[in-house]
């Protein structure tokens, strides 16, 4: 399908986008109008049961798309998995884990091979992109947004899942994985912020990282540490944490817990925020000073 003049216009980032992802401009124009579509429906529907339906027909449709992305992509994404396990290694070892939306499994895969550990369990809507069984990991296609295990574990891990989940479902999901937590089990949350996006396919018209418009994608429910911090304190979470805020920095001090207050300040700050987006390259780095945040749930 060859894009008109007036596709890339609409879609100024495009190529871009395209290039970064590696993904061909035909399929991200294709993704982001099935992702709308869908987007429009989840958010209007009222019944929980007819939404999770919409999720498994999204995902089953868009992730066939997306795996079209090249190998180095996929690469990066498997070596970033296992760059977590280095920043968490403290939360990780000897722990029993869930990964909730572990998509290939790459992120437990690398808990197995790197760290002492108890059971790992990853759980993801979409079979399009769950891995072959593994003799020590157990894999499993369900509903990621209320479910129940008979086992309970020391570590959640949720990374870029929650963007996913509409608003009316939040409650119902961190009921899940506040039963599926050990008592003062740990959660961690990795999650792009808001203020910095959008984040999903959306950045095709804007990746300014401005937060001039909103996700229209497959990014539900975007939200800011602020935002996310009262959400988890109404669901019987506590002692918010976070790593130091650069990746790189980050990751040669694994170790280090600091309070996620910085990001609050700026986040509260109207004029701190207009003054970042006046700057181009300091907006596309705060953006990648995504959600990182660690709380524990205690009965």
């Amino acid at each position: 399908m060859a894009l008109d003049d007036s596709v890339r216009e609409q879609y100024k980032h495009l190529e871009e986008v395209a290039q970064r992802r590696g993904i061909s401009e035909e399929k991200l124009v294709l993704a982001l109008e099935l992702e709308r579509e869908f987007h429009l429906k989840i958010v209007g529907e009222r019944d929980p049961a007819v939404r999770q339906e919409l999720y498994y027909e999204l995902y089953n449709r868009v992730h066939p798309l997306y795996k079209a992305a090249n190998s180095c992509e996929t690469s990066i994404r498997n070596q970033s998995k296992a760059k977590l396990v280095n920043l968490f290694t403290r939360e990780l070892r000897g722990k029993s884990v869930l990964d909730v939306g572990c998509g290939n499994g790459q992120f437990l895969r690398s808990v197995h091979a790197k760290l002492k550990h108890g059971k790992l369990v990853g759980i993801d809507i979409s079979p399009v992109v769950l891995p072959d069984k593994h003799d020590n990991l157990t894999f499993m296609q369900g509903n990621v947004i209320d479910f129940s295990l008979e086992d309970k574990f020391d570590v959640v891990f949720s990374d870029n899942v929650i963007e996913h989940i509409a608003l009316p479902d939040l409650p119902v999901h961190l009921q899940s994985i506040r039963n599926a937590l050990v008592p003062g089990g740990t959660l961690i949350i990795i999650a792009p912020n808001r203020l910095f996006g959008p984040h999903d396919v959306t950045n095709i018209i804007d990746s300014t990282c401005t937060n001039q418009i909103e996700a229209l994608g497959g990014h539900l429910h975007e939200t800011t540490y602020i935002e996310l911090i009262s959400i988890l304190k109404d669901h019987g979470f506590s002692s918010f944490k976070t790593t130091i805020p650069l990746a790189l920095i980050a990751y040669c001090f694994p170790n280090i817990r600091i309070s996620p207050r910085f990001a609050e300040v700026i986040e509260n700050s109207k004029y701190l925020l207009k003054a970042i987006y006046r700057f181009e390259n300091l907006s596309m780095l705060l953006s990648r000073l995504q959600i990182v945040l660690l709380s524990t749930y205690s009965c």
